[in-house]
């Protein structure tokens, strides 16, 4: 057991002055002599750490630096968009961002607000399409129209008055002089513009007025005391009611599709006429679309007469209220069945018959209750 003990005691003395010797960079038992543990690195380690001291430091500075600038670059991207209207007769760029068939929508540069470019605004020639003259993503040249009294937060812009080449302002008259000297035709450097005065015969001018009959009074109607009469909540009506008008005796209903969409209907069986527009004020059925006048038509009963003749071979003649339209000369015209009615001119109406104003995608179908 002694024995055993010392053997023990040797060895474990024999590891720990290998150890020691180890860590101070000593010799081993064959005489060699071990490098230190903390200078033991390989050459691929070196060659790396010295590349990295010979390059020195990032150009940008760290990772933290780069961030910050690519913060700042996107935070100096970030447009800030106005929320008011552009100032009256200042051009702008935009893009097209809606088509309709009155006009198209334009986004303004730099505002938040769309604005509108009537068809009548597109070009100085006559345009039949909208889609003749831009489509939905050109970027053009527009100018600020004077705002409406009646709607002031509406922008009207204009595309006519500016040269979308060089986005001069072409005035009112949509260039038609400066588009004459662009295209290369007559010269019109020496035109007088303008009333001018005229060289007179005094002679002829003295026997003109001699012989000149004196112009008669008029005395007809002016139409003046009518209009004063015609008024309805402070708006002069564009038509009144003929001899004939009458409340119709059948129970006549106007339904409303809107796409498939069923609204409710109007009973329009209650008093003579019913008169469409946008007006609020006098119009006893609404139409909102943009495409439609504040007095666009007129629905009006009538009392007519119907000559009939009998099995006895006798004629007879009976009286009927029957529903008619007239369109008040609107803007975008009234449709019965798809066709366009010429204005200011009574048309019959018949039992489901569609109408359609303007631009707008809502049909009234004219029904009879009673059959």
């Amino acid at each position: 057991l002694s024995l055993s003990l010392s053997l023990f005691l040797a060895s474990s003395n024999m590891c720990r002055d290998k150890r020691a010797t180890h860590s101070r960079g000593g010799r081993d038992d064959a005489g060699r002599r071990s490098p230190p543990r903390e200078r033991r690195r390989s050459r691929s380690r070196e060659r790396d750490y010295s590349g990295r001291r010979e390059r020195g430091p990032r150009e940008d500075g760290g990772g933290g630096s780069r961030r910050s600038v690519d913060e700042g670059t996107r935070s100096d991207r970030v447009a800030v968009l106005v929320d008011s209207l552009p100032p009256p007769s200042s051009i702008h760029e935009g893009v097209v961002v809606s088509i309709k068939p009155f006009g198209a929508f334009v986004q303004v540069d730099g505002y938040k607000r769309q604005g509108l470019v009537h068809i009548s605004q597109l070009a100085a020639q006559h345009v039949e399409a909208v889609e003749d003259v831009v489509r939905q993503g050109d970027r053009v040249k527009v100018k600020v129209m004077p705002g409406d009294r009646d709607a002031p937060e509406k922008l009207s812009l204009s595309m006519k008055q500016v040269d979308q080449a060089s986005g001069t302002d072409l005035g009112d008259g949509g260039g038609r002089l400066a588009r004459r000297q662009r295209e290369g035709g007559e010269d019109v450097s020496s035109m007088t513009w303008g009333l001018q005065p005229l060289e007179h015969d005094e002679t002829a001018e003295k026997h003109s007025i001699a012989t000149a009959v004196k112009d008669k009074a008029n005395f007809e109607v002016t139409g003046k005391l009518a209009e004063a009469t015609n008024k309805v909540n402070g708006v002069t009506l564009k038509w009144s009611e003929p001899h004939d008008a009458m409340k119709p005796s059948k129970h006549w209903r106007l339904y409303v599709f809107k796409g498939k969409e069923q609204i409710e209907p109007f009973h329009i069986h209650r008093q003579s006429a019913y008169l469409l527009g946008r007006e609020r004020r006098v119009a006893d059925i609404p139409l909102d679309h943009p495409s439609c006048s504040t007095q666009h038509a007129v629905l009006q009963f009538r009392l007519t007469q119907k000559k009939e003749r009998g099995e006895d071979g006798e004629t007879r003649v009976t009286k009927l209220v029957r529903p008619y339209l007239m369109d008040l000369g609107s803007t975008n015209g009234s449709f019965i069945n798809g066709e366009q009615q010429q204005p200011e001119r009574y048309v019959e109406l018949l039992h489901q018959d569609v109408l359609r104003f303007g631009y707008s995608s809502r049909e009234y179908v004219l029904l009879n209750a009673d059959e």
